[in-house]
Order: C-alpha cells, then structure tokens, then sequence
C-alpha cells in the first residue's frame, strides 16, 4: 500500500528508504484521501501480479503509478518486474536512477548487474559486482556474487570449447526408403515388381555421432567471434552393409553479436560414404541472423547454399546438384527458457544434373523443447514438405511428374547421468505420399544412445 504522508518515508527494508521520496511526500500531501486511497488499491492490484511472478502484467501497473508517484520502491519494483518481462534496458534505467539518488543500495546493484549480465555487457556488470564485494557484503551474497563473476569469467574466455560424442543402436523398419513389396499396376495396363533391394527392407544398426567446436572470441563478447566445428555421423547395418552411411563435416566462420542479435557466417565442406563407397562431397554455406526482440521472442533468418559432386560418374551424371534453402522461425521462450516453442517457413530448391531429380519444395515445421529438475530433456518437432519434380520421370513411370508430400514426425527423450553423461531414446516416423506408388513409403525407426559432452 503506499503510505499517508507521514508514513511515507518509512523504510521497507532497504529499498524503501526515505532519502529519494521528498518529492513524492509533497505531491501526497496536495492529493485528497480518496486519490490516494485509489493510488493504495492500484498498487494493491500490482504487488499481487508482482509476488505471483506475473511480472508482464505488473509491469504497465507500476509504470502508470510511477507516472504519478515514483517512490524507491515503486522504482525497485518497476525495474525488476521489467528485467523479468525482459523491457531490459528500461530495468536499467531505473536502477541507475535509485543509484543515483542513493549509491549505497547494494541490492539494487546487483540487481542492476544481472541486467548487464543479461545483456552481454560483462565489463559493467563485473564493475558492479565488485563495488558490492568492496563493501564486504555478508558471506551469502559474496558467494552469488562469486558464482556470477565465474560465469563472466567462462563467456568472456577468449576460447571456448565443447565436445559431443553418443554411440547406440537403431531399429529401422525400412533403411531402402522404398515401397512395399510386391507387384504393382502401372498406367497403361502393364505391372512392375520393384528389386528386392529397392522394396522396403528392415535391420538394425549401430549408430555413431560425435562433435566438437572451437570458439575464438576476437574482443568483446557484442562484437566478432570466430567458430569452427567439426562433425561425425556413422551408421552400420547389421545385415545389409551395402547401405552403410558415413558423413563427415568441418566448418568454419565467423559469428557478429549485438545486444539483440547474432549473425553468423560458416563455411563448411562435407564428404559423404555409402556401403564401402565414397559417395559425395558438399561445400556449403550457410549464413543466418537471430535478432532477439526480447528474452521471450526471437526471429531468426537463414539461408544455405550447398554443391553436392559425386565421385562415380554414373551417379555423378545423374545427381550432381546444387541446392538452395531459405527459411524463417520465429521461437518463443517461456519459463525462463524452460519451455522453446519455434515454428519454420522455408523453401528448397534442388537443382540435378538430370532434371528428374530436381524439385522445389515449400517447407513448415513446429518443434518444443523443455526440461525437467529432474535433468530430463524432452523434444519434439513435425516437418512437412511437398516436392513438386522438375521433368516427368522415366521407367517405369515415363512422362509422368512426380509430386511426393512428406511428413517427419521426431521425439527425443534424454536423461542426464551424472555430470558429463546422458542416456537418450529417439524415435522418428516418416510417410512419404507420392502421386507415383512406386515413391510412397513409410519409416520409423527407434534409437537408444548413450552420450557425453565436456
């Protein structure tokens, strides 16, 4: 409640004190005691949003009160429940301004470093912090204050690093991608029964992923990075080698950060085996921007442009591509980034060297991720695309166009072990629906790894 006049200089803690509420005392002594009991119940309104944690609706009820009757306070309560709301750099202000009126706050200081933290301004949140630690604050506060300045310390290296490595073992219902057994009808009245390695075969397989990054921070953590990260995806079939697939990645470029976005830029080159063959290698690029318009929504733009060659000139004369994506996904963080909702609207476009094989696509996908206390990881994502085909194909289907609508489902489950451990199960549907029955086919398959990451 905001206090009578001669209340109103009584300290609420250490925020409330009276240095700072002159004004505001004057101005309630010309208001009349239905303005000021109105002023009571509006804040009334406000500090149950605020001790209920819904500080995005709090936050428009404290900035009309302040209008009226900045108190400390009000002050205090108005920049927290903006920081949390993520109206950061209004959070700022108000604690630079209670600072201003009274430098020894201590409270509002960190308060004010953890809004330079959270924009990347480490410089000043570090200033911060040790203006606190100076004044020889009791044992608990010294020891968050230290915990924030290691985690300064580890985002201001000049390198960074991580690791990635998982091994497990895949069931998959259909590793050819094909159709069903059997004979089908084509136009015409003739039929065509597709080679048993061209139908839908099942096995198992041994699955084998590992990553590492290296990040060079060239100056301030809002300026100019260079990444470089490289890949490994293993898959080895038990029954039927000759689908073995290898791909291997490096790639390297540099990211641009801001207070609100990131843009990055890796060039990267990829070689690719199939059986006990060397199949392809890919140069791509891949630039993308994230702007972050505050710590609940970001938009984030892509583009990727790939040229596939393949060693064999049977396949070289038929598959060598280049290919171009573009796509935006806007993403939604919720409970602290506890739960991230992110939607995508893309478009491919596949350009073969036999046109058969080219085709643009339109793409939409949604995915969630959350976590649990209990160091369980939950993601889920859909995906549909629709091929339309350049050139009618040839046999068994000669001068038709194929049009196939595709619909990847994926889930993904993983429990942390330990600190460095995790155990994950994953599991993937994919239904191809083709115009040509000979393209349609369904997949799924389930996958149980066990990871570590350093």
């Amino acid at each position: 409640m905001i206090p009578a006049p001669s209340a109103f200089a009584q300290p609420v803690g250490e925020i409330g004190a009276a240095k700072g509420n002159e004004a505001v005392v004057e101005k309630l002594r010309k208001m009349t005691p239905e303005e000021i009991a109105n002023l009571d119940a509006f804040l009334a309104q406000a500090l149950t949003l605020y001790y209920d944690r819904k500080f995005a609706l709090a936050l428009p009820i404290f900035k009309e009160l302040a209008d009226k009757v900045e108190t400390m306070d009000i002050m205090f309560w108005l920049g927290t429940s903006a920081a949390q709301a993520g109206e950061t750099h209004l959070a700022i202000e108000k604690f630079q301004k209670m600072l201003a009126i009274n430098p020894r706050l201590h409270r509002v200081r960190l308060e004010l470093a953890a809004a330079f933290f959270k924009l990347g301004r480490d410089a000043a949140a570090r200033k911060e912090l040790q203006f606190v630690l100076d004044a020889n604050p009791p044992a608990a506060v010294r020891s968050n204050i230290d915990k924030i300045m290691a985690a300064i310390d580890e985002r201001t290296r000049t390198v960074s690093s991580n690791f990635r490595l998982s091994t497990g073992y895949m069931w998959d219902n259909n590793i050819t991608s094909g159709p069903d057994p059997g004979v089908y009808n084509l136009p015409g009245g003739s039929s065509f029964c597709p080679a048993p390695t061209s139908a839908k075969l099942s096995d198992q397989a041994s699955v084998t992923s590992f990553a590492g990054n290296l990040l060079y921070d060239l100056g301030e953590r809002q300026g100019l990075m260079w990444n470089t990260t490289a890949s490994a995806y293993l898959k080895f079939y038990k029954n039927y080698s000759e689908f073995d697939y290898m791909a291997l990645d490096v790639n390297t470029g540099p990211w641009w950060t801001t207070q609100q976005g990131i843009f990055k830029f890796p060039l990267g080159y990829t070689h690719t085996e199939y059986g006990s063959d060397r199949l392809s290698y890919i140069l791509h690029i891949d630039p993308s921007y994230e702007y972050f318009f505050n710590s609940t929504v970001s938009l984030r733009g892509s583009y990727t442009y790939k040229n596939e060659r393949f060693y064999q000139k049977l396949r070289a004369d038929n598959f060598d591509n280049t290919g171009h994506i573009v796509e935006l996904a806007p993403t939604i963080y919720l409970g602290n980034r506890r739960h991230i909702i992110s939607a995508s609207l893309g478009y491919d476009y596949h350009d073969a060297e036999n046109d058969i094989f080219s085709y643009s696509a339109p793409i939409a996908g949604i995915s969630y991720f959350t976590w649990f206390p209990t160091r369980t990881e939950l993601y889920l994502s859909y995906q549909w695309t629709r091929r339309d085909y350049d050139d009618p194909q040839l046999f068994p289907y000669a001068g038709l166009k194929r049009e196939d609508i595709r619909h990847l489902f994926t889930g993904v489950l993983s429990q942390r072990i330990y600190k460095y451990l995790n155990l994950s199960y994953a599991f993937t549907y994919t239904d191809n629906d083709s115009n040509l029955a000979l393209n349609d086919w369904r997949k799924t398959t389930h996958t149980v790894s066990l990871g570590c990451q350093f």
